[in-house]
């Protein structure tokens, strides 16, 4: 299957074969590749940087080592959570803001929220609705926790009506962000419910099958948490410098 692997940075090369493979339909999740020694005559390398390719694709989450007599390297498919958190821990280094992650929704959800307007089902509506519904009982027992939880999993629904891989896990990938800031900036519940509220608007126009209405509601959404959010982390920063103040004098 794979011709030997001669250039430098030979495990990088290896790796990317295997990748390529995967992604030309070649190798399948569940499919077992050959013995490890099978493989490094294959790619004419040594057993230790076949090992060493084999280690980086299981830390990659592209296949599982499994031990004993049906074992080896198997095939399997990347997790989402995998993925997204893989994403994240390249762009906590990255100086990331929040008009950062905005910007990015202004430009993915609109759609997302088109989509919906065709795509959604009278089960997805229904679906939708008991989001809304569970989030404004949350609200009530005053789970913050259990309300972000929601609020994120309203957006995921929506950006699932594009039936497009690359743009659900971008908008899954900025939601979790997005709820890794709430986490430190800690909004109080008169920003969920303000939150719950517009998320209702966008039901209703999704519902009414209007997509400019969809689309307008969800911009809206998306500006009035960054701007809300801003101001918080803003506070903080603020209430932090007068507290070292204080401290210094």
């Amino acid at each position: 299957m794979f011709e030997p692997a001669r250039q430098n940075k030979t495990t990088d090369i290896i790796i990317e074969k295997i990748r390529t493979a995967i992604l030309e339909g070649k190798l399948q999740p569940g499919d077992r590749l050959p013995p490890e020694k099978e493989l490094g005559d294959q790619f004419n390398v040594s057993k230790q940087t076949m090992r060493e390719s084999l280690r980086a694709l299981e830390y990659m989450g592209l296949l599982t080592m499994r031990k004993g007599a049906g074992g080896g390297a198997f095939i399997v498919e990347v997790e989402k959570e995998v993925a997204v958190q893989n994403l994240a821990n390249y762009l906590y280094f990255k100086n990331l803001s929040i008009e950062n992650l905005s910007e990015t929704r202004r430009i993915l959800e609109p759609y997302a929220a088109r989509c919906a307007v065709r795509r959604m089902t009278d089960d997805d509506l229904a679906a939708l609705l008991e989001i809304n519904r569970q989030t404004e009982n949350a609200l009530h027992r005053q789970d913050w926790q259990q309300v972000t939880c929601y609020e994120v999993e309203f957006h995921k629904m929506i950006a699932a009506q594009t039936d497009n891989p690359i743009l659900i896990l971008a908008i899954d990938f900025v939601e979790n962000l997005l709820e890794d800031f709430k986490k430190i900036l800690e909004p109080d519940g008169d920003f969920m419910n303000s939150v719950l509220a517009c998320h209702r608007h966008i039901y209703d126009a999704i519902r009414d099958r209007d997509e400019d209405r969809a689309a307008a509601e969800m911009e809206r959404h998306v500006i009035q948490v960054e701007s809300y959010l801003a101001q918080l982390k803003r506070n903080k920063q603020g209430n932090k410098l007068w507290q070292n103040c204080l401290q210094q004098a």
